[in-house]
């Protein structure tokens, strides 16, 4: 038996290194967003802080719909503002999703991804492609300290950020 780090055992060495330094999260170009639409990234999947900076980007746009996914009490205990609920667990979720703005940009989020990735990818079936999708649901939103409302969606939101 050989003694010494074998080149198996070096090289997952190096990949742990690499991901230790480095994180598991893929590397991100940072996109300042403006108005100006050509400034907001690719649909798909993005990270909170890039959710908010488009919400921000997007927000007197009225082709744009903010679709909160969860349950009337999950709603209530902190939302985004100016949220749509569409409750991934609804009886009528199906037929509601595929009667949406086939024109219309969205931003989805859950709890914590698993409703939206789901909703997702039945939205691009649907032929929905305008669709941004918030990683890591309201819970990473949360932790990274944006603001959410609490109670019912209506125009009187009593939005507040978390304490860090």
């Amino acid at each position: 038996m050989r003694k010494g780090i074998s080149t198996t055992g070096f090289g997952l060495a190096v990949v742990l290194a690499v991901v230790s330094a480095y994180g598991c999260s893929t590397l991100q170009e940072d996109v300042s967003l403006s108005p100006d639409e050509t400034a907001l990234p690719a649909y798909g999947l993005v990270p909170p802080q890039q959710a908010y900076d488009i919400i921000g980007a997007l927000y007197d746009d009225p082709t744009f719909v903010l679709l909160d996914l969860r349950t009337d009490p999950e709603v209530s205990a902190g939302h985004i503002s100016r949220a749509t609920n569409l409750d991934f667990y609804s009886t009528t979720f199906a037929s509601r999703l595929s009667a949406l703005d086939r024109n219309a940009k969205y931003l989805i989020y859950c709890r914590t991804g698993n409703r939206t990735g789901q909703a997702y990818n039945t939205m691009m079936s649907l032929g929905l492609e305008s669709v941004y999708e918030l990683d890591g649901g309201i819970t990473d939103w949360i932790a990274q300290g944006l603001p959410v409302c609490v109670g019912e969606l209506s125009p009187e939101h009593a939005c507040i950020a978390p304490a860090r």
